[in-house]
């Protein structure tokens, strides 16, 4: 069976791993650049994968290390 191309609300909110009552938020906010097709939201997965993926924190080490150093300090 080929991918969709196009997700639905409850869709989209299992694949990302958010309620749909997030998502609905989400969009009023503009987060996600959606489509609506006669009052359906539909999202474009390719658009969807792009969003997430510019939204990735790389890992910084030099972070890392301070944060483990103030948990172990206020015993976190």
């Amino acid at each position: 069976m080929p991918l969709k191309e196009f997700l639905s609300i409850k869709e989209l909110s299992d694949y990302i791993g958010i309620k749909p009552k997030t998502l609905y938020s989400w969009v009023s906010k503009g987060v996600f650049s959606h489509y609506r097709i006669e009052g359906l939201i539909r999202f474009k997965k390719q658009e969807v994968d792009q969003k997430m993926n510019s939204c990735k924190i790389e890992e910084n080490p030099i972070v890392d290390r301070k944060v483990k150093e103030f948990e172990d300090e206020f015993f976190l």
